[in-house]
């Protein structure tokens, strides 16, 4: 039986180890996503950092900094570089999130991380799977140089198909956006997202996009 968005996004999944290791494991069973042919010279990690808000299941995000050169003024996940001060991908995007936002380490719960994604180009990026305990904006303390603002949105919004759109490129290619938050996600922000989505949200969320055939026009 099919378990209904509300019961999926209940706040005790916040407690429960087993629930968040079937959520991992779902996250890591999803098919690679290697989008060039290159091996990445540059390795990051980011977090997927879920939170309680006003009573519900909310992801944070981030929205860049116009002061960056890459990819400023766009929304993203917490994360960055990987460097030799970090043990691991977990450690990498713990201490990014930290960085970005100002907020403790030890409020930061790890579940597991996903398939690392080969973009098209830049770094690879690993997903790193959490949640913030006590989550409080108040307490919120960014790093202006990289952050324009943090915004949460609840879960129930993006898993709703209204605030979902998708973009088709003419190398025939869709990828998801998703709507009615603070900001648009769209990018490779809005693919972890819906990958995401799909492990979180099993049987509940559509994991399949809009794709629409292009034929081409027969010489005469």
């Amino acid at each position: 039986m099919l378990k209904k968005v509300s019961e999926l996004l209940h706040p005790a999944l916040l407690a429960n180890v087993k629930q968040q290791q079937q959520v991992v494991a779902r996250f890591q069973a999803l098919p690679k996503l290697r989008l060039s042919k290159e091996p990445a010279k540059k390795e990051a990690a980011i977090l997927i950092p879920l939170c309680l808000v006003d009573g519900k299941l909310s992801l944070l995000y981030t929205l860049r900094s116009n002061k960056l050169r890459n990819h400023r003024g766009q929304v993203s996940f917490p994360g960055g570089m990987k460097d030799a001060r970090d043990a691991s991908y977990e450690t990498c995007a713990v201490r990014e999130f930290v960085e970005e936002t100002g907020l403790p380490s030890e409020s930061v719960r790890v579940w597991g991380r996903g398939n690392t994604i080969i973009p098209y180009f830049g770094p690879s990026i690993t997903p790193i799977v959490g949640h913030v305990t006590d989550f409080a904006p108040g307490q919120l303390r960014l790093s202006t140089d990289e952050v324009a603002k943090v915004f949460t949105v609840p879960v129930e919004l993006f898993a709703s198909a209204a605030n979902r759109r998708h973009t088709q490129y003419r190398a025939n290619y869709t990828m998801p956006v998703f709507v009615n938050g603070d900001e648009t996600v769209w990018g490779i922000t809005a693919i972890i997202t819906h990958l995401f989505l799909t492990a979180l949200l099993p049987g509940a969320y559509s994991a399949s996009l809009p794709f629409v055939r292009k034929y081409e026009a027969l010489k005469s």
